[in-house]
């Protein structure tokens, strides 16, 4: 655990520990969330964007859902709605 602060860009360091930790280096790929459940940001490490975005694109045509829900959903929502939809296309 650290503390960062943010700067006059919005910028912050992640420190290093944790970037030892958790194997982040420059140029990786960081999502970054709000967790309502604890009121947190949350940063996750992407190993795979290729393969996240192909799954996400495959939603939009199979036409899994429809654009008005995701419009009206929370951005909880869509992380749900994506995290079920990759589950689904990993299970045989």
């Amino acid at each position: 655990m650290g503390f960062v602060t943010v700067n006059s860009k919005s910028l912050v360091v992640i420190p290093k520990n944790v970037r030892d930790k958790y194997g982040i280096y420059p140029g990786d790929k960081l999502k970054v969330a709000y967790d309502a459940e604890e009121d947190a940001i949350v940063m996750k490490k992407i190993d795979d964007v290729k393969s996240l975005s192909d799954s996400i694109a495959g939603m939009w045509s199979d036409n899994s859902f429809k654009l008005e829900e995701v419009k009206e959903s929370s951005d909880e929502r869509i992380a749900k709605l994506l995290k079920n939809k990759l589950q689904q296309k990993r299970s045989p």
